[in-house]
């Protein structure tokens, strides 16, 4: 049962990090897109209304019904790093699960208290924290250059993923010790 779970998980990261790849890859193609072709931006702002992802949302259409193409193709860039971010987790979550495994071509060791996966799991932390701290630049970025443009713009930002970000990091100093105390116990053998 346990083997079959990680064999699913390790799947279905992978799965997600793909997909996460080629949003960014989507994101890129969106915001040079919408300074290409401003009027199919504006088809797809009024088609879609407010723009959302993990980290932020935007409304970038004003009351009159002109669309901001500065936020949005702003928006765009920061949602193609919000996804690398993201794909960088999902990519940290397979190595870990590889490597406890015994799939890791670095270490043939399955316990989960080992230096790398130490490391995996911070970054995991960092990643997560990343993330909001993204949103509140791009947000930054767009009502700054908005009020300066006279340009209205709706903006809210998401700091759930903070929360992972410090539950990685309580995680961290567990997974330390366990590492600490691992080598001692192999230090006496």
């Amino acid at each position: 049962m346990k083997k079959g779970f990680n064999i699913t998980l390790s799947v279905l990261s992978k799965i997600a990090e793909v997909v996460l790849w080629i949003g960014a890859v989507c994101g890129i193609v969106g915001a040079v897109g919408c300074v290409v072709d401003t009027q199919g931006a504006h088809k797809l702002v009024h088609e879609i209304g407010e723009l959302e992802n993990t980290a932020f949302s935007m409304d970038v259409l004003s009351k009159t019904g002109e669309v901001n193409i500065f936020a949005l193709s702003t928006f765009f860039v920061g949602t193609t790093i919000t996804m690398v971010l993201t794909a960088l987790i999902f990519r940290n979550i397979y190595n870990i699960l590889s490597a406890i495994a015994g799939r890791n071509k670095h270490t043939t060791s399955t316990s989960p208290f080992q230096k790398d996966i130490v490391r995996m799991v911070r970054e995991i932390g960092i990643f997560s924290i990343s993330i909001p701290v993204v949103g509140i630049i791009i947000s930054t970025i767009v009502m700054a250059v908005s009020l300066i443009n006279s340009y209205e713009v709706e903006v809210s930002v998401s700091l759930n993923s903070i929360f992972i970000g410090l539950i990685c990091f309580c995680l961290v100093q567990i997974f330390t010790y366990g590492a600490k105390l691992e080598e001692e116990v192999d230090g006496l053998v």
